[in-house]
């Protein structure tokens, strides 16, 4: 690791419904220097997977919903919720 650079942590991310679609996958592991801002792991991703920015989606950091302005100190699992619908 180059010096200044913060140490990564493998974390798992899960994708659901359309957010499949783009990236052709339900769950992959990617590596994240932590901490990091909700909306930083956004970008990241979207650097990642481009076609995400068309979506609207909220991140939910081992199982609890985030705002984009919250840090993560620590994370096992990102999951990426596109918006539900129904009754």
């Amino acid at each position: 690791m180059a010096a200044g650079t913060p140490p990564t942590v493998p974390v798992v991310v899960r994708y659901f419904g359309p957010l499949v679609d783009v990236t052709g996958t339900g769950r992959e592991t990617v590596e994240f220097a932590l901490p990091a801002s909700v909306a930083e792991i956004g970008r990241q991703l979207h650097v990642k997977w481009p076609g995400l920015e068309a979506h609207s989606y909220r991140l939910a950091i081992d199982e609890t919903l985030c705002n984009d302005s919250e840090t993560i100190e620590q994370a096992r699992e990102i999951a990426l919720l596109p918006a539900f619908s129904g009754g």
